[in-house]
């Protein structure tokens, strides 16, 4: 029993839906319109940041906490999460984390002199922030992502001529009527740790000259034992600077910026990561 629980205490994934699953009771006061008493609760758990894991939540496998640990989040407990953690999304992203990316991808193409653009697909596109930041740069828009909750709340704000509820890597290894000029994966390899699938399916999907930006939570242990990805204390991979370089070149992919940048913040402290814009060029 001892061994069990020590298991338990260093299994990294036992943490997960406590650490996205904030706000289910702010959510229930909203929707009985105690909205002063949803807000005040919110407040309280955003301070706490974390909670009781229900009883409803999914559990992992033994075999699915090994693949989480060493590849990627198992997909089903992926688009669980987000089920969950839909309706508030946007407000705890950019009012409390200060989530940077989608300004950034929007000054930086700029600066860049790049675009505009005639199709976007915006891998793991979330309620549509990335999106929302490049109106005026792009004219069809594409979204894909793995939970419909997230999907709803993007098409509530009508900014995608496309949705698609879909594994990523699912999605990419369809045949498509068409390529696309621009493709965008912001906050989605966290939760991927080897990333060459994903390269290969982008590389599948994205015109020649087409423009690659994504970010990438920055391992930053450069020593020579160093992985090429980890999972870290929050529960998501973070990568090394040579290993997204290594991939970029691998799958023919030149950058034009890379560069390192403060994500957001996670409990008031700075989460570096890299923001990368690449041209598709293949030999």
């Amino acid at each position: 029993m001892d061994n069990d629980k020590n298991e338990e205490q260093t299994n990294p994934l036992e943490d997960i839906l406590r650490h996205f699953k904030l706000y289910d009771q702010a959510l229930d006061l909203k929707a009985s319109k105690e909205f002063n008493a949803a807000a005040d609760h919110l407040l309280k758990r955003l301070e706490q940041d974390s909670g009781e894991v229900s009883e409803q939540e999914p559990e992992l496998s033994l075999h699915d906490t090994q693949v989480a640990t060493s590849e990627s989040l198992p997909t089903d407990y992926v688009s669980a999460l987000f089920d969950q953690k839909a309706e508030l999304f946007d407000l705890k992203l950019i009012e409390i984390l200060k989530y940077s990316v989608p300004r950034k991808i929007h000054q930086s193409l700029q600066s860049n002199n790049l675009g505009p653009f005639k199709r976007l697909l915006d891998l793991g596109c979330g309620t549509g922030l990335a999106a929302e930041a490049l109106q005026e740069q792009v004219s069809h828009k594409t979204g894909v992502d793995i939970s419909k909750e997230m999907l709803k709340l993007a098409q509530d704000k009508h900014i995608y001529n496309e949705y698609h509820l879909s594994e990523i890597n699912a999605f990419l290894y369809q045949n498509h009527a068409y390529k696309w000029d621009l493709v965008v994966a912001a906050e989605l390899f966290p939760y991927f740790g080897a990333l060459e699938e994903a390269f290969e399916g982008i590389r599948r999907n994205i015109e020649e000259d087409g423009i690659f930006v994504f970010s990438a939570e920055a391992l930053l242990d450069q020593t020579e034992e160093a992985p090429d990805y980890r999972m870290s204390d929050t529960h998501r991979f973070s990568h090394t600077e040579h290993y997204l370089r290594n991939v970029l070149k691998q799958f023919g992919f030149t950058p034009v910026e890379f560069s390192q940048i403060n994500l957001r913040k996670e409990r008031e402290t700075p989460v570096p990561g890299y923001f990368v814009i690449a041209c598709y060029k293949p030999k």
